[in-house]
């Protein structure tokens, strides 16, 4: 006879059933009673656990988790505010490095492991070593050298290693430009809401504690979307404008081809309504570096002659003076016009001065100090930089300044060679010049603004270049491709 004290196995089936039901439970409960953080929850956990189960054995699952909380990070802080939260795009580097050694060890997943050795990891390495000697020879809270480490010592090299290793074949490639298009069209219907509906809470709160001074000018509203401000907002639109722009072009698929269109547009109408200037150069820049990598006349010619017109009618006309989204982009062309424009150089002129007595600059994170006076009260403030080339020169002093530049034109010569000779697949070429002219695009913008080193456009450069340098790699996956294009 069996022991009362017999233990029966549980059904996994009916396991699954008791806990679903459970769950169900809970959530009535936390929504009837207004639990809204644990009913967060609740939905939240099975996603997550079955997110991290599958990035185990596929790591590219977890490098578009990445791009996607990259994307959504300033919209969740805005509306949680909570400022901590960028913590997890480090913890995720440090899952997806654990999935990428995991698939090494079960050999479950294709990681192409020399990949991760080029020019734009290799190059970097320099810049680290620098940024150590800049600490070394620089006074710098320490506050502002954790936040230099993470930066740029551990969160910058891992994201370059981690996409060269991710970022490295067609459907990869594909799916991405999809999904970044996906995420444009979330912004862009946020950008119509706030247009047509106005700002919402969290970002009415956002605009007066002191934002709105940039925001809402006299020229009109400089929308942002879900992004942290209209210069981040407007630089990625820039981007999206040129590279889904290329893309259309060269797409033979139709129905990717209406999508490639209907992002460029919302891109170019993002660009403008975010009022954000310098943005403007990212597709003249993506453009022209187009006419010389493209090895091809007609689109050469076709592409002198569109920025010409473009720039011709902002530089040369005041055709469209009335509108004031059109009015504000011509003063990008009229510099000496803009006061904005002369504060600049006013505030470079203090800098200069300041770089001469301190060569190292002043230090990671830091910024020049200066003394300004409101009304009877004195108090010291630092001079913001402006741009993202600037807050370089400001940290790092002259040799940061041009070692910096130094590298990118390194890699920027390096990912044009591999773009005109080193691709065969001419769709796949067109593909990774688009890329390479986002990125050579948002790097002009540099010299006015900061959007390049914000999320999402920090991973955006990194994917792309990753993309571009793995261009032979992903190439040669696309044999049958390629071998149709000879016998065309």
């Amino acid at each position: 006879m069996a022991s009362i004290y017999e233990q029966r196995d549980i059904s996994p089936k009916l396991f699954t059933y008791g806990l679903f039901i459970a769950g169900l439970c809970a959530l009535a409960y936390a929504l009837v009673f207004q639990k809204l953080l644990i009913a967060f929850i609740i939905i939240g956990v099975p996603i997550v656990a079955i997110v991290f189960i599958y990035s185990m054995r596929y790591p590219r699952l977890g490098y578009a988790l990445y791009a996607t909380l990259s994307y959504y990070l300033i919209a969740i802080m805005r509306y949680s505010r909570h400022d901590g939260i960028s913590l997890f795009l480090d913890i995720l580097l440090v899952y997806l490095f654990l999935c990428v050694l995991f698939n090494a060890w079960r050999k479950e997943a294709a990681i192409h492991f020399p990949n991760a050795i080029n020019i734009l990891t290799i190059s970097y390495v320099i810049w680290m070593l620098y940024i150590l000697v800049v600490m070394a020879n620089t006074p710098t809270r320490e506050e502002h050298v954790i936040m230099g480490v993470r930066n740029w010592l551990l969160g910058t090299p891992a994201l370059y290693i981690l996409s060269s290793l991710l970022a490295d074949n067609p459907k990869v490639l594909k799916k991405g430009l999809i999904l970044i298009g996906i995420f444009t069209i979330t912004a862009f219907v946020k950008l119509l809401y706030q247009k047509f509906r106005w700002f919402d809470a969290a970002e009415t709160e956002w605009l007066m504690n002191g934002s709105w001074y940039t925001h809402i000018i006299s020229t009109g509203i400089r929308y942002f979307s879900i992004f942290s401000d209209a210069g981040n907002f407007g630089a990625n639109m820039g981007m999206v404008s040129i590279v889904y722009g290329i893309l259309f072009i060269h797409t033979h698929s139709r129905y990717l081809r209406i999508f490639y269109f209907t992002i460029t547009i919302m891109g170019i109408i993002g660009m403008l309504l975010s009022g954000t200037r310098s943005a403007i150069i990212i597709p003249i820049g993506g453009l022209a570096l187009y006419c010389l990598i493209s090895r091809n006349i007609k689109t050469i010619i076709a592409s002198i002659v569109m920025g010409a017109a473009f720039f011709v009618f902002f530089a040369f006309t005041n055709i469209g003076n009335d509108n004031p989204l059109i009015r504000r982009m011509r003063t990008a062309f009229r510099p000496t016009e803009d006061q904005s424009f002369a504060v600049r150089l006013e505030n470079q002129k203090i800098i200069k001065e300041f770089i001469l007595n301190h060569p190292w600059g002043a230090g990671i994170q830091e910024g020049v100090p200066r003394l300004q006076q409101f009304e009877d009260e004195v108090y010291e403030n630092t001079i913001p930089p402006d741009s993202y080339y600037v807050s370089i020169w400001t940290q790092t002093g002259y040799i940061g300044l041009v070692l910096y530049i130094a590298i990118y034109a390194a890699v920027l010569i390096r990912c044009c060679y591999v773009v005109m000779f080193k691709v065969r697949n001419r769709e796949l070429r067109q593909t990774l010049a688009a890329l390479l002219c986002g990125v050579f695009g948002i790097w002009l913008n540099g010299y006015a603004g900061e959007g390049m080193g914000q999320p999402p456009n920090n991973f955006l450069i990194a994917a792309a270049l990753a993309f571009v340098l793995n261009g032979p790699y992903i190439d040669r996956q696309m044999s049958p491709e390629l071998i149709e294009n000879k016998k065309q």
